[in-house]
């Protein structure tokens, strides 16, 4: 598994890593993080350039999240408030989690992106919540930076070592990515069945939280 996304990277590039990344940060079941680690063990060993790497993730990572964000702002209220009472969660107590996001919500851009499956759902979520745009890309920014980073830099320094470990560990990697892929993928079916459904009325919907304005 490790040496096919290592020799994919290697093929094709850090314009990978960055589309990777987009679409993971977008919501979708792609490896983008093993292609970033991936892609700096390859930066350790001369065959890509370390910053090009770097780059590459960082603005994948930005654009990722805003297509999540708008998405959000656009489709997220209404069906977080059909879906939630459906399961049994009254207005009231949705309007409660917006505020508690808007008011929680700077640190969770920031790091949400070392959290497994936060990382994909974040700039979604800060949409549906009307955190505002300057305040979420500015943290978005820095957790995207801080993020490639972390694991671009911490691949190209331990190198061989990393590309080791994840060899010896390819069959738990694949286990969770299986269960990821379905789970993510069952998500996305009802969000595009609830999305064909009879829409809700802005007008059913109580106004976003007023720090969102």
């Amino acid at each position: 598994m490790l040496d096919t996304i290592m020799g994919f990277v290697a093929d094709y590039g850090v314009v990978v890593v960055f589309l990777s990344i987009l679409v993971e940060s977008s919501g979708l079941p792609v490896p983008g993080e093993s292609m970033l680690v991936a892609a700096g063990v390859l930066a350790s060993q001369g065959r890509l350039e370390y910053w090009h790497v770097f780059a590459a993730a960082t603005l994948g990572g930005i654009a990722g999240d805003n297509v999540g964000y708008l998405l959000g702002r656009r489709y997220g209220r209404r069906f977080v408030y059909r879906y939630g009472m459906k399961a049994g969660l009254p207005k009231a107590r949705i309007s409660e989690l917006e505020r508690g996001f808007l008011e929680r919500g700077p640190p969770i851009v920031l790091f949400a992106r070392f959290i497994f499956i936060l990382r994909q759902l974040c700039g979604f979520l800060a949409g549906t919540a009307h955190m505002p745009w300057w305040r979420f890309s500015f943290y978005n920014v820095l957790g995207a930076a801080l993020w490639a980073g972390a694991y671009s830099g911490g691949a190209y320094l331990l190198g061989s070592a990393v590309e080791r470990y994840l060899a010896a560990s390819h069959w738990v990697f694949a286990g969770v990515a299986a269960i990821f892929v379905m789970a993510l993928s069952t998500t996305i079916w009802k969000f595009v069945r609830e999305a064909r459904a009879a829409p809700m009325g802005d007008d059913d919907l109580p106004p976003p939280p007023p720090s969102a304005a």
